[in-house]
């Protein structure tokens, strides 16, 4: 039996199709890692009555697995040198870790662990603001409706509570 050239091309122009459709949703998936998701730092334009700790939403794109974590370590990072320049200020705690998040029944609870080399807030109003920041960022999701913010286990942090 002869293979005529005309079969081999059809034989090849059908391998490349089926090639295409495989690599298709393998590609979306590449695609839809990433997630974009609001942060929110402080600006001391935002402070207004309604928004007395003046935090605002900057977008950032994170790890489409786990948003809400990746959202929480940009947090964690502080805005980059051009959120910097239109006004954004760190929340000074880029020496937290994330040590622990879980989100059950609408509930999202997170503590933050402090290094220990860690000075403290900056200013009265630095726990409020991270508390703040902490939870529009979280309330986002729609898997989120409460959430529970602590630091070194104390979810007090922020209160003037011995």
């Amino acid at each position: 039996m002869k293979i005529k050239k005309r079969d081999l091309i059809i034989v090849a122009l059908a391998l490349v199709s089926l090639a295409t459709v495989l690599v298709q949703p393998a590609a979306l998936a590449r695609g839809q890692r990433k997630k974009e998701v609001r942060v929110y730092f402080w600006s001391e334009r935002a402070s207004t009555t309604a928004n007395p700790f003046g935090v605002s939403a900057v977008k950032r794109m994170v790890e489409g697995k786990e948003p809400a974590r990746g959202a929480l370590e940009a947090l964690l990072r502080g805005p980059n040198a051009s959120e910097k320049k239109q006004g954004y200020l760190s929340l000074a705690v880029e020496e937290f870790d994330i040590g622990s998040l879980t989100i059950r029944g609408g509930t999202a609870r997170v503590n933050f662990v402090a290094s220990r080399t860690w000075p403290g807030w900056p200013g009265d109003m630095s726990p409020g603001r991270f508390r703040e920041a902490v939870t529009r960022t979280l309330k986002q999701f729609p898997t989120v409706r409460r959430v529970v913010v602590a630091v070194n286990g104390d979810p007090k942090f922020d209160s003037n509570e011995g």
